[in-house]
């Protein structure tokens, strides 16, 4: 519901004699408390003090960007030139393909 329809809707609701708080206007129109207690002051809702906490949003925090690294983790692959077990199989590895796969000799290929 927009603004403006909003807040005829909640005059009608106020006039109707029940119970309103930020909360239950926040829960029965789907806004936040913040935009509930904006609403409430505009139409001229008279808010307890306790109320008051809603008046201003918190300032934004920024988060920081996640560095984006290119590189290989050295732990996670072994340097070149090691041992590795492929299925029952032993490969002397030589290098590693761009998606970080190993490739070399197997032991059993030495003829």
């Amino acid at each position: 519901m927009r603004r403006p329809a909003r807040r005829d809707s909640a005059s009608a609701w106020i006039r109707s004699g029940a119970r309103v708080t930020v909360k239950c206007y926040a829960m029965r129109y789907g806004v936040d408390r913040f935009t509930a207690y904006a609403d409430l002051f505009a139409i001229g809702f008279p808010l307890p003090a306790g109320a008051a906490r809603w008046a201003h949003r918190p300032s934004v925090v920024r988060r920081r960007a996640r560095q984006q690294t290119d590189e290989l983790d050295d732990e996670q692959f072994s340097s070149p030139n090691d041992w590795f077990w492929v299925c029952d199989r032993r490969v002397f590895v030589v290098g590693y393909t761009s998606g970080g796969a190993p490739f070399g000799h197997y032991e059993d290929d030495e003829s």
